[in-house]
């Protein structure tokens, strides 16, 4: 597959890793290092979050089975091998939950209640010590990167900001805005971490100041601090009236990012990755690329969590595919149906790779990929099949006719009508806990002991559960046993 040329360049693609969700074993990760550049990846976006070695005042944010430094150290030099620049992505300002979870920094949340936002630098104290956490934060990160050229400061989402007793009084008496105290804070982020690494450039997520004037831009220094990534994941762009041209006004050519998505980004809890979707939306980033040519890259982003406390999204061998088929729509600049073949040729299918995997839940099982990981992205697909055979029976209206919930409290049973429902149940039962141990053993393998235990017991154990219980209370009524 060539490689087309934007303006005569060819388009910087970096794919993000969160891994405060499923995050990849090192061994894996190192795997997938050849087959990304190999795929047309120029760098990673990494979201270290708690996987981070954190430490001295901040080493409580580390979560249990964290990366070691050497361990970072090992990707890094790996990375550089496959000549795939690694820029590390640190939140500052909000999806802070890893952070103000935690007792020490309670404090500093924007709403006492809510840990997913801190408090903006303008109403900081020396009490606070909100630029003496992010500042640390920033420290540890950029020490563990020793050839760094560019550091993601995240900014995105930063909910309830405005909303404390403290910031609002600090607004009423300056005049300020909510525009203003968040561009501010991430001035003060984007300084500290210019401060420590000379020459590095800074990204932001861009969304909390689409609506920025470019006198605020401007007065904040933000034209000379940060470069803005500009994302959006659906099928179709949306963006403010003007926004594109007010950051071309700050920004310049060659200073503005885009942020697609390959994964994470149709559903909190979806399972299996709807390609179709994520096709879609990188085909409408291309057309951006025809308004804005000097685009300085675009991040694919493949999030793995919502939030910190969110349930675990698509895993990441499942996605992989997804990446494949991105990453070609702009190699190739379109999609079309020898692109899908080639697409599917490199994960060795013989048939075309399937791009909407919710849409084939009967008939015949797909063509299994090879790649690293695959095992998985099969394992998933086939539960996928079975919880939906499960939802079905559940739902269907023999269950609600002759075995609901009242009928097998009392024993009102009739064994004509509900031995083929038991039978059913039972099979599906057993097919789900044969497919639990092989799960259990791949995700401890490819994505650490944690994460299977957290994907095998929030998806499959409580539906054999519930057929466990079901078919027990069934057959002690009638007597079975």
């Amino acid at each position: 597959m060539s490689e087309s040329a934007l303006g005569g360049r060819l388009l910087p693609k970096y794919v993000h890793l969160d891994m405060k969700g499923g995050p990849p074993t090192l061994s894996y990760l190192l795997t997938l290092l050849p087959m990304f550049k190999e795929w047309g990846t120029t760098g990673l976006v990494v979201e270290w979050e708690d996987m981070f070695p954190w430490s001295g005042s901040l080493s409580m944010l580390a979560r249990p089975g964290h990366y070691t430094l050497g361990m970072v150290g090992e990707l890094l030099r790996a990375a550089e091998q496959h000549k795939l620049e690694v820029v590390p992505l640190v939140q500052t300002f909000g999806h802070m939950e890893f952070v103000l979870k935690h007792e020490q920094f309670k404090h500093l949340r924007e709403m006492e209640m809510f840990p997913n936002s801190m408090m903006p630098v303008a109403v900081d104290s020396e009490e606070r010590g909100v630029r003496v956490l992010v500042t640390e934060m920033v420290r540890q990160v950029v020490a563990a990167h020793p050839s760094l050229t560019t550091i993601h400061i995240g900014c995105d989402e930063v909910w309830c900001l405005g909303q404390s007793g403290l910031t609002r009084q600090h607004l009423e008496t300056r005049g300020r805005s909510v525009i203003d105290v968040f561009l501010e804070h991430t001035a003060m982020v984007a300084t500290a971490a210019r401060q420590m690494r000379t020459g590095v450039k800074v990204l932001v997520w861009d969304d909390m100041m689409r609506t920025a004037s470019v006198e605020q831009l401007l007065e904040a220094g933000l034209d000379k601090l940060v470069q803005p990534v500009i994302w959006s994941y659906g099928q179709v762009l949306a963006f403010p009236p003007g926004m594109l041209e007010r950051y071309q006004s700050v920004w310049g050519e060659g200073n503005i990012w885009g942020g697609s998505a390959w994964r994470g980004a149709t559903g909190s809890n979806m399972q299996a990755t709807t390609i179709r979707h994520h096709l879609d939306n990188h085909l409408a980033w291309l057309s951006v690329l025809q308004e804005m040519p000097d685009l300085a890259g675009i991040v694919l982003t493949g999030w793995a969590r919502y939030d910190h406390y969110a349930t675990l999204c698509e895993l990441l061998p499942v996605s992989l595919p997804s990446l494949r088929c991105c990453l070609a729509v702009f190699s190739s600049h379109g999609w079309t149906p020898d692109s899908h073949k080639q697409c599917s040729a490199s994960l060795l299918l013989q048939e075309n790779l399937m791009l909407e995997p919710y849409m084939f839940l009967t008939g015949d099982e797909p063509e299994h990929p090879t790649f690293p990981g695959s095992n998985v992205y099969s394992m998933v697909l086939a539960y996928v099949r079975l919880a939906a055979q499960f939802n079905d029976i559940m739902n269907s209206p023999a269950r609600a006719t002759w075995l609901n919930q009242w009928q097998v409290e009392r024993g009102f049973l009739n064994p004509l009508q509900v031995q083929v429902t038991m039978h059913e149940l039972a099979q599906i039962g057993s097919r789900l806990k044969t497919l639990s141990k092989s799960m259990e053993k791949e995700l401890t393998d490819l994505l650490h002991d944690f994460t299977a235990d957290e994907w095998v017991h929030t998806n499959i154990t409580p539906k054999t559960m519930e057929i466990d219980q079901l078919v027990s209370r069934v057959r002690q009524q009638l007597k079975l046993d």
